[in-house]
């Protein structure tokens, strides 16, 4: 008899158990999802990309490279590409920055033109994005750089930030290459900006043409929530 008491004493408390369980699933569940969503909502609305989202560990760039001798040697490379790479111009695009900006009366106006334009004309690239994040094999992975983002005029952070290295270095604007992590609206995710240096004022100033396509990014208060992390390259 005691048996059978104890039995269903335990019984009773392992059906209380699966019952909770359920109830907690149902509250907790919903909210999952919705974060999942909202955070989904906010890549997909290009503010950033989610190549780096659970892939950034301490630095935006890799900074060691083996050679064909395989020897290890400390250049600054994004998935297989050197930044020396990234930022190579072309003829249409010296032309393209210089053309832009041959009306501009101040480095300010200069830097201010070409942010803009890089920002509204090369969209951000999620299918790129993905690929980046998925593809082990170095050797396959999408082209990138300035040249690539400005031929496709598409491209995910570095191709925008290197693309935009390129059009300041065509017009003789002093210009940085910027690595760190950049707040998503949850999370900070891994991410590539500049910063341009003006003269007349003496200082260098930040500027995100990826996030430049939903607001303004160009020397505001909005990178507060930039942290910067490593240079680049600067030219």
């Amino acid at each position: 008899m005691k048996d059978n008491r104890f039995i269903v004493v335990i019984s009773g408390i392992i059906l209380g158990c699966v019952q909770a369980s359920i109830i907690i699933a149902m509250l907790v569940i919903p909210n999952l999802s919705f974060n999942s969503s909202a955070i989904n909502s906010f890549f997909n609305n290009k503010l950033i990309s989610n190549e780096h989202k659970g892939n950034f560990v301490s630095t935006f760039f890799k900074n060691n490279q083996i050679n064909k001798n395989g020897e290890l040697k400390q250049i600054t490379v994004y998935n297989g590409v050197t930044v020396d790479e990234g930022v190579k111009s072309n003829k249409e695009i010296n032309k393209k920055a210089v053309e832009l900006t041959q009306k501009a009366k101040s480095d300010r106006e200069k830097a201010k033109i070409l942010y803009t334009w890089v920002a509204n004309n090369v969209m951000y690239d999620n299918q790129k994005a993905k690929e980046v994040l998925e593809i082990k094999d170095i050797d396959k992975m999408p082209k990138s750089g300035a040249i690539p983002a400005f031929k496709s005029r598409t491209g995910i952070c570095f191709d925008k930030a290197c693309l935009y290295v390129a059009m300041c270095r065509a017009t003789n604007l002093k210009v940085r290459l910027i690595g760190g992590q950049a707040f998503d609206g949850q999370n900070y995710v891994g991410h590539a900006w500049n910063q341009v240096y003006l003269p007349n004022e003496e200082k260098w100033i930040n500027v995100d043409t990826t996030f430049g396509q939903e607001g303004d990014y160009f020397d505001s208060n909005l990178f507060d929530k930039h942290k910067q992390e490593e240079l680049a390259g600067e030219w």
